[in-house]
């Protein structure tokens, strides 16, 4: 028993150095920001640790563990009474760090999250499936993750952005900015066609002299990586923005579903396979369904009519062909 005591105050000893000595090398102002900056970091693989190492000045929120890799999310300490400076910091196994994002945590609850692909809508909730915050969206054999930031603003700015986990380099492939709500909402990640590589499918709210956020137009972008990183393809997945424009029909035969944020996103979608002309008057039509609901918010339908034809003049169409 005395033995044993021995050895476990050797190996609490002996981490406790590790740690001391991963700090004395840790130097935050040598790393930059990999996401806007796209650099590559090379690695060293060399060893393997446990926890990610702390950081001075910085409480560990949580870590997620990605194969090879993990990745910490850290929040300045003490944090003030609403937000507090945080980062993402992705390791090796020899605990060096690879990749760093500067993000802005919520003083309660953290604010920055990783994609899970397991998970609903992305989050991880409740669900009995092992967690998975790695998958291939290129194709071409490494493991990529989504990094979810949200920046404190109202009905706006949450950033998604994508990382690939090579073997020997950490890279960003793909920023999608201008997200609605906490990560991941509006943000989806599906297979639209027959290649090897997955889609990002934003939804983003557009608003108009309409009516407030929750009239606003959903305005769909399809992210697709083009042999270097993920980039606005919209125009090329046609026919899956037909079926989005007939899902949407659909619902709108359904008298309870006739909302004007149904009724301007249904004017989008027709923008979006070349028939703005149609999308224009299927909403000049539909308004008058809306009127009553118009007036008794003092919702001028001239001003209304003319900053949707305006949003939907911007919409760029797509070809409609088979995928």
């Amino acid at each position: 028993m005395k033995g044993e005591t021995v050895v476990s105050t050797a190996l609490a000893v002996l981490v406790l150095l590790t740690v001391l000595a991963i700090k004395s090398k840790w130097n935050p102002a040598a790393l930059s920001d990999a996401a806007s900056s796209a650099e590559e970091f090379i690695l060293n693989t060399a060893g393997i640790g446990g926890q990610v190492p702390d950081i001075a000045g910085y409480e560990r929120l949580k870590v997620f563990r990605l194969g090879e890799y993990r990745a910490g999310l850290y929040r300045a300490t003490p944090a003030p009474l609403v937000f507090a400076p945080g980062r993402v910091v992705i390791y090796d196994k020899a605990d060096q760090p690879v990749f760093k994002l500067e993000t802005l945590e919520g003083s309660k609850d953290p604010w920055s999250t990783l994609y899970d692909f397991n998970g609903r809508n992305g989050l991880t909730a409740g669900s009995r499936e092992r967690t998975n915050y790695a998958r291939d969206l290129t194709g071409n054999g490494d493991p990529d993750i989504i990094i979810g930031q949200y920046t404190g603003g109202s009905h706006c700015c949450t950033i998604a952005t994508i990382v690939e986990l090579g073997k020997s380099k950490v890279t960003s492939i793909g920023r999608i900015d201008g997200l609605d709500g906490l990560p991941f909402e509006g943000l989806g990640v599906r297979k639209l066609n027959k290649g090897v590589a997955w889609q990002c499918l934003a939804h983003r709210p557009y608003m108009t002299a309409c009516g407030d956020h929750f009239d606003a137009a959903d305005v769909l972008a399809i992210y697709n990586f083009n042999g270097t990183r993920f980039e606005d393809q919209t125009s090329k997945f046609g026919d899956y923005l037909e079926q989005v424009l007939q899902d949407d029909l659909a619902k709108w035969k359904q008298e309870k579903n006739r909302t004007m944020d149904l009724l301007q996103t249904l004017a989008v979608d027709y923008a979006a396979v070349g028939q703005k002309d149609l999308g224009k008057e299927f909403f000049a039509s539909g308004l008058n369904q809306l009127m009553p609901s118009l007036q008794s918010r003092n919702v001028d339908p001239n001003a209304c009519l003319e900053t949707l034809q305006s949003l939907v003049d911007r919409i760029p169409p797509a070809n409609v062909q088979s995928q």
